[in-house]
């Protein structure tokens, strides 16, 4: 190498340069005879994914004023923000780079955020398809010098195993493997697979999903509970009302509450046991003679009723309620007739019947 004192300083590193060039070409030189004597192949390293490192959990995002749980999907390092970022994935979600992850929050009725979180996902996995391919093929160089590493050392005479003894007192050899070969194979990268970027994919999406659905079927349980105090706060407070109403006791029920309306009105009570006898039969027409037991006939109207209903009980009867549906004086024109008569009563007597469980 020519540097000399008498030069200039931009002389001298210009021929450490031609100097450091000329080593590198013998080198590579070297390494292609080595190659090409041996059928080695220099190790590739393999480029990681970005998807490798993502993960899904349940979270929870405070607020001063509230706090909501959240479906959160994080990761690994700052470049993974940057290539986020760069490509503009993170569109329809919330995305706290500087924490490496993007969230959404939970709906039980709509799943556009969840829609967005998996075309995220899938986005991710496209982009990195070419780095992917990269990989697989970086597998195959990888699986094929290692067979060939393997191969030259057989072919030279290095064994993999040895006979000794597997303790001071062991009387008899037993065949035992050098560490080398493992030790060889942790050099070379060959933990890859075809499927690496899919498996991926569709494990984050997995994680994503059963978050999602688990934490919506606990919001729609927790929703219906809520919903069922409430009615039965409405119902309570509704019974209380009526019981007072109609001079019952405080711990009186809904049915004892049923009976003392029907009682008030005789066309309400006789259209109320024609509509039971209508819906269960099981008895005969028993609930519609109970009806009439309890009507008083005062009028032709009543009269005209009570012949009417007459007509289909007993020795008429033709084994089937849905005769109280459709003959002359049916519950529903009886119901018309306590309607037009006592409107608050029906009313009442509505309001009963929508919250006792057999109607």
């Amino acid at each position: 190498m020519g540097v000399w004192e008498s030069d200039t300083l931009e002389k001298n590193f210009n021929e450490i340069i031609k100097e450091i060039e000329k080593m590198k070409d013998i080198t590579t030189s070297k390494f292609k005879k080595l190659e090409e004597s041996t059928g080695l192949t220099k190790i590739q390293k393999f480029t990681p994914l970005h998807l490798s490192t993502f993960s899904a959990r349940l979270s929870e995002k405070s607020e001063w004023w509230d706090s909501k749980p959240i479906l959160r999907v994080e990761w690994k390092g700052y470049d993974t923000d940057k290539y986020i970022e760069q490509k503009g994935m993170a569109k329809g979600m919330r995305f706290e780079k500087n924490y490496h992850y993007v969230y959404i929050y939970f709906d039980e009725t709509d799943t556009t955020q969840l829609d967005s979180l998996i075309l995220f996902i899938n986005a991710i996995a496209e982009s990195e398809k070419e780095t992917h391919i990269e990989n697989v093929e970086k597998l195959k160089i990888n699986q094929a010098t290692e067979k060939k590493v393997f191969d030259i050392l057989e072919q030279i005479g290095i064994s993999s195993s040895y006979y000794g003894y597997k303790t001071n007192r062991s009387k008899d050899t037993t065949k035992m493997y050098y560490n080398f070969p493992s030790e060889i194979k942790k050099q070379i990268p060959t933990q890859y697979s075809e499927n690496r970027l899919e498996e991926l994919r569709k494990s984050v999406i997995e994680q994503i999903k059963k978050i999602w659905n688990t934490q919506v079927i606990k919001m729609r349980e927790e929703r219906v509970k809520k919903e069922k105090i409430e009615k039965e706060k409405e119902q309570n407070k509704k019974l209380a009302l009526l019981l007072a109403k109609y001079d019952l006791e405080l711990d009186d029920s809904w049915d004892d509450l049923l009976s003392a309306i029907v009682k008030q009105n005789k066309y309400l009570r006789l259209a109320h046991y024609l509509e039971k006898n209508r819906n269960d039969w099981s008895n005969g027409c028993d609930y519609a003679e109970t009806g009439l037991g309890y009507f008083n006939v005062e009028n032709e109207l009543d009269q005209d009723i009570e012949d009417d209903i007459y007509s289909y009980t007993g020795e008429n009867w033709n084994g089937d309620g849905r005769v109280f549906r459709d003959c002359n004086y049916n519950f529903s024109v009886l119901y018309n007739i306590v309607a037009d008569q006592d409107p608050q009563l029906y009313k009442d007597y509505e309001v009963v019947k929508a919250n006792i469980e057999e109607y």
